[in-house]
């Protein structure tokens, strides 16, 4: 595994009591940082408020470069966020993987 060497040497402190959030492993789901700051993380992260709700409620949506953004901007390692993402979308990721499986082996 990489190991992240960006570090935000000047990074706001309200953005970066989200990534002590991800740091303590208080955030379970995406969806739990979204009254945080959205404003502010939107427009550093880029994208609209639309496509941030539904990139949160649906995290598998998130590509990988909103996934390093969101990980400079709360100043912590993308694997954190890489780790939530996962503990949310398995089980949902192997449910279509048996669904594929099971069409192609007719």
């Amino acid at each position: 595994m990489a190991n992240w060497t960006i570090t935000n040497n000047n990074p706001e402190k309200d953005l970066s009591s989200i990534g002590a959030l991800f740091e303590t492993q208080k955030v379970k789901k995406m969806y739990d940082i979204s009254e945080l700051y959205p404003t502010k993380v939107i427009k550093l992260l880029g994208i609209n408020s639309e496509r941030y709700s539904v990139k949160l409620a649906d995290p598998e949506k998130f590509m990988v470069s909103e996934i390093l953004r969101l990980a400079y901007i709360f100043n912590i390692d993308p694997n954190l966020i890489i780790d939530v993402i996962q503990a949310e979308t398995e089980d949902k990721l192997i449910n279509k993987i048996n669904v594929h499986k099971a069409k192609h082996s007719k």
